[in-house]
């Protein structure tokens, strides 16, 4: 049988090397994104018992709309354990930037300071030491890498280590190694420190409104069986009651439960795509979508296979024809034609297998991934996997081969038979267009999305401005002075400035801000609140539209404001608040208001902002250097070096700012390249299938063809002729693909606070697309009929 099958096979070369070449792009394409999608979802479920941990968010309704917040006040945890039985375990989990040394080697580190409980809630895998490591204040917990980059061996229990923690040296002891954090955890970090190792830890004990760090809980019992936010109901009302009271005042909505204020659970299975503005989450919803874009690419393959199977089996009529008289039975002849196409589905199988593993690399550069084909493997992902290619091999095989099993023996003899799935050819056709036109249109969508993020103005200047981590380990102040000192004396260098916040994503991950909150004549304000230096506006080219700028030859400006638009109109407006002291910093006066710039995404409308010169609130975190026009890429490097000569432990070089501020849509630009590379396979292999029922309806109209020409018909009336039925086709596909595209486009627009409208040449310009696309396909076939000798066309009468 088997040799019957290949013989089969050969005698078709070019249609079976269609059907793998299709079968095999297809299935390379969704392997990527398959592996991609359990990727994403198999974030942070290596926690033992993760469906009882979870991150507590606080949750309140004013006028201007809910509010989720993650940042929680010192004494919350401590507190939270004693009052509320549900909780097992519980730590707080704050960022910090710090530096370890060893002798002569000193590196930064990403620190997390945590509590004694973070071990009893998070499976890390240890390489030395145990889970009781942070029982012990003085301990410090350290990375496989970092315990490598200090002391050349993860053998290192007990061993002493420099800490510069806030600008203050102390010595500490290395209580554990972990193995190196893996690629699918949303918490990375190079070493944790006791929380209570925090600089100013013992002023923040008692202060509930000074929110400066997440918590995480390990609960006693499942998420889904608990209800938090009665359970805090009590302890919110105690510890809470200002901030209630405040909401309350301002016309705040309560809940469903009746609360102004309310704590919840966010679960650790979700920490990777919430909506929070962590900076490194992302959708919910992307690898459900890479999962349909890969079903979908399926789908059209699978279609294209059963169309193509469908044109070849009129070839084979006799053949089948031939078997029935010489006894062989419908289930013989649907067990050969299932295995043909079984063993072109598993040749295809291995060559698409084999595109995987050539372009795995390039894949995972371009999408800025760790994925491995080994991972197929994975007990779970190898059943899903063979499940759907199980299924995809009866569908391609098995609805062609019991089509062409029932065909009439003496009408399949005469070679006359009439195939009677015309309806199903033409609906497989529609859906694959529609597919691909639904693809087409999010592809112009996002690209035009993505183009308007790229050159939409944001209130600021971002080309031709540097951006200088300063990290740990160095007095900042002074070294922004020095910095300044050495590059205004540079003719390339046209201003200095500098700030606690990174506008954009640098090259330390850094997004977040600081926010104070104060009351105004009986109302609650709020405000982002940024440290700067002198001509900060100057240097990021920001419009102040009242008032004057920071000056050093004020002296009062150390203690001065300038504040947004934004943050202008809690006032009443400019005119209400300039000139006039508000409490922030124990009383400062606005002497400015600048104009509104996003400091944020485009996903966030601009919110009130605050900055200030005054070095006792917060020190700087980043030097900006804006250099001479068209000088930008020449002086990088001479800017990485004086950094390099002035910090010598430097370890995160100077970036550009417009680089910056693209990094923040990471995500959207691989969905976008996801989405462009899906609807480029999708189109090819739909032509595939158009291409091969354009030539099973040919191959049925020869005759026909033959006749029309004597009787005086044109090649160009025979081309139009027979691709009329499919261009009709396309356009109901088109019909049926752009309401689809319209709503699932504008939801995606959502997300942003800034975005363009969907705009009908877009829909023009991709049902256009496919309608080309569609008619080159056939036009090709069509002609050649056409041009075929009359004498071949009616030869059979």
């Amino acid at each position: 049988m088997l040799k019957t099958v290949w013989r089969s096979i050969l005698k078709t070369k070019s249609l079976s090397a269609i059907h793998i070449i299709g079968l095999a792009i297809s299935i390379a394409a969704a392997t990527l994104l398959f592996l991609t999608a359990m990727f994403e979802l198999s974030f942070d479920n290596f926690h033992q018992d993760s469906d009882r941990i979870a991150m507590i968010y606080k949750s309140s309704e004013p006028q201007t709309g809910k509010k989720n917040e993650l940042s929680m006040p010192t004494p919350l945890a401590p507190q939270l354990k004693k009052d509320i039985p549900s909780i097992a375990y519980i730590t707080r989990y704050a960022n910090s930037t710090i530096t370890l040394k060893n002798g002569d080697k000193e590196f930064s580190s990403n620190n997390r300071f945590v509590d004694i409980d973070f071990f009893q809630i998070f499976d890390f895998p240890f390489i030395a030491g145990n889970k009781h490591a942070l029982s012990d204040p003085g301990n410090l917990i350290l990375t496989e890498n970092m315990a490598h980059n200090l002391f050349g061996t993860t053998d290192v229990i007990g061993k002493q280590i420099e800490v510069n923690n806030g600008g203050t040296w102390q010595t500490a002891t290395v209580g554990a190694v972990l193995k190196n954090i893996p690629a699918n955890s949303s918490l990375r970090f190079s070493s944790l420190f006791r929380y209570e190792n925090r600089p100013g830890y013992q002023e923040q004990t008692q202060q509930w409104e000074n929110m400066n760090h997440e918590v995480f809980v390990k609960m006693k019992s499942e998420l889904n069986k608990l209800n938090f936010s009665k359970e805090t109901q009590a302890f919110t009302a105690q510890f809470f009651k200002s901030a209630i009271d405040r909401l309350k005042r301002d016309g705040a909505k309560a809940d469903a439960e009746g609360n102004y204020y309310s704590f919840h659970l966010l679960p650790l299975s979700k920490l990777h795509s919430n909506d929070f503005g962590t900076g490194s989450s992302i959708s919910a919803s992307f690898p459900w979508v890479l999962l349909l874009i890969s079903a979908l690419i399926l789908f059209i393959s699978a279609s294209n296979f059963v169309n193509l199977s469908l044109a070849n089996s009129i070839s084979r009529r006799r053949e089948i024809g031939t078997r029935k008289t010489l006894g062989g039975t419908t289930w013989d002849i649907v067990y050969q034609l299932t295995l043909e196409s079984f063993l072109l589905c598993f040749i295809a199988l291995l060559l698409g297998l084999t595109l995987v593993y050539l372009f795995l690399p390039q894949f995972n550069a371009m999408m800025n991934y760790q994925l491995k084909l080994l991972e197929l493997l994975n007990p779970k992902n190898l059943i899903i996997f063979t499940a759907v290619f199980l299924i995809l091999s009866l569908i391609a095989g098995g609805l062609p081969a019991f089509s062409a099993a029932r065909t009439n023996i003496i009408l399949s003899l005469k070679g006359s038979d009439k195939i009677k799935s015309s309806r199903l050819r033409s609906t497989l056709t529609i859906l694959q267009f529609a597919i691909s036109i639904i693809l087409i249109i999010a592809t112009i969508v996002i690209s035009s999305q993505m183009n308007y993020i790229a050159h939409k103005p944001l209130g600021f200047n971002k080309t031709e401005v540097i951006s200088i981590p300063i990290g740990s380990g160095i007095d900042k102040e002074d070294a922004l002075r020095q910095m300044r000192t050495i590059l205004e004396q540079q003719p390339w260098v046209k201003s200095v400035s500098a700030s606690d916040f990174n506008i954009g994503m640098g090259r330390d991950g850094s997004l977040s801000t600081s926010i104070f909150g104060f009351e105004h004549q009986n109302r609650e304000i709020k405000t982002n609140y940024m440290r700067v230096d002198y001509d900060y506006l100057k240097t990021l080219d920001i419009k102040l539209i009242a008032g004057r700028d920071f000056d050093k030859k004020f002296t009062t400006d150390s203690n001065a404001l300038i504040i947004n638009k934004a943050m202008a109109a809690q006032f009443g407006g400019a005119d209400q608040v300039l000139d006039k002291k508000i409490d922030i910093n124990g009383g400062s006066t606005v002497i400015g208001i600048m104009d509104d710039f996003n400091f944020r995404d485009l996903r966030t409308a601009i919110e009130p902002l605050t900055i200030s010169v005054n070095p006792k609130v917060f020190t700087v975190e980043y030097i900006f250097v804006r250099v001479a026009a068209g000088q930008v890429s020449l002086t990088l490097d001479k800017i990485n070096d004086i950094w390099k000569k002035l910090n010598p432990k430097a370890s995160i070089p100077a970036s550009y700012l417009d680089e910056n501020t693209q990094n923040l849509y990471q995500s959207e630009r691989t969905f976008s390249k996801i989405v462009i590379s899906g609807t480029g396979i999708a189109i090819i292999i739909s032509c595939l299938g158009l291409f091969g029922l354009a030539l099973l309806s040919i191959n049925t109209r020869i005759k026909e063809i033959g006749i029309r020409k004597v009787l005086g018909s044109t090649v160009s009336g025979i081309i139009i002729l027979l691709s009329r039925d499919f261009i009709r086709l396309v356009l109901i596909a088109f019909l049926i693909a752009a309401p689809f595209a319209w709503w699932t486009m504008h939801n995606w627009l959502q997300t942003f606070a800034y975005r363009i409208d969907i705009q009908w040449w877009m829909f023009v310009l991709a049902g256009g697309l496919a309608i080309t696309i569609a008619w080159c396909t056939i036009a090709w076939q069509a002609f050649r009929a056409a041009s075929t000798n009359i004498v071949e066309s009616l030869k059979d009468e």
